[in-house]
């Protein structure tokens, strides 16, 4: 069958205490001063004072910069430069630009490198917005490995954003299904199968994992069933099997029951609703009929007690 490439987003991730208001500039109190802080600052001034943020940014972190220990360090250091990357980096989520949320997001990673405020939303843009684009682009994709894995292992740690509202969980279902994905189409099928089971775990009702760890046994079904229709008949036949004609079975026989035990939960999951194009679900149902039919050849309808919902 023709499994499904299908990444749903289980979430919308906020970005998480970036929605703040910028720090409002300390007024110019001497706009004839001649020495450089002061018109250093008066440039800043004058492009805030503009709205012209992105100017107003770069002057701000230069001005910091030129006078580390000046009269204003300590206001852009603490106020001003933070919340104003933060409205910047919403407004380069909000275009989709990742090349400025990158920008921004690796000026906080240089000191706060575990910054799960930058990380998650920025992990989720490079995966939604551009590996799962139509067709993908590919251009940050060693960027979303990394921060996605990263985000898996902050968070499986206990570390979590500066949200109330934010759901440990839910996050971590859609970034597990991520990296399966990613480690399937990249044939690291165990690791593939690890992270659905995570998700699973996490959320039972959710049919998406079902549906591919279900797909990779089939495919693992298919493999064994190759290798036992290669063999000698009499090997096959024989009162006494050989070690490598039972090690085959077993592998045929392994694979099939979890091929059934994943597509028959998938089956009772979307037993009435089904988000899935085309005839995906008929034709699983058709498989898990022959299979069923093979491992339990004496109750071969009773799987349609199993996928009722």
């Amino acid at each position: 069958m023709n499994r499904v490439n299908l990444l749903r987003p289980a979430f919308a991730l906020a970005a998480a205490l970036l929605l703040m208001q910028t720090a409002y500039p300390l007024s110019f109190q001497d706009p004839q001063a001649n020495d450089a802080e002061a018109e250093s600052y008066k440039l800043f001034y004058e492009a805030n004072k503009a709205k012209d943020l992105p100017k107003a940014y770069e002057l701000a972190k230069k001005h910091l910069k030129d006078f580390p220990t000046g009269k204003y360090a300590e206001y852009f250091k603490t106020k001003y430069i933070p919340n104003t990357r933060g409205l910047l980096f919403n407004q380069a989520a909000t275009a989709k630009n990742s090349e400025a949320m990158l920008s921004l997001a690796n000026e906080v990673f240089a000191e706060h490198p575990d910054d799960l405020n930058y990380l998650l939303p920025l992990a989720q843009h490079l995966n939604l917005n551009e590996l799962n684009a139509k067709p993908p682009i590919t251009t940050h994709a060693k960027e979303a490995d990394a921060f996605t894995r990263k985000a898996v292992k902050l968070l499986e740690e206990g570390k979590r954003p500066e949200d109330a509202n934010f759901k440990p969980n839910e996050t971590l279902k859609y970034f597990y299904q991520v990296l399966a994905l990613s480690d399937e189409r990249n044939k690291n099928v165990d690791s593939a199968l690890a992270f659905f089971e995570k998700a699973a775990a996490l959320d039972a009702t959710d049919s998406f994992n079902f549906l591919h760890t279900g797909g990779i046994y089939q495919q693992r079904y298919i493999a064994a069933a190759e290798k036992y229709q290669a063999l000698p008949e009499a090997d096959k036949t024989a009162a006494t099997p050989s070690e490598q004609t039972l090690a085959i079975r077993k592998q045929l026989n392994d694979a099939a029951d979890a091929m059934l035990e994943r597509w028959i939960k998938f089956l009772k999951l979307t037993a009435t609703t089904n988000p899935y194009p085309g005839d995906t679900r008929g034709e699983i149902e058709k498989t898990v009929a022959e299979v069923y039919k093979y491992r339990h050849p004496e109750t071969p309808e009773a799987f349609r007690e199993l996928i009722k919902p």
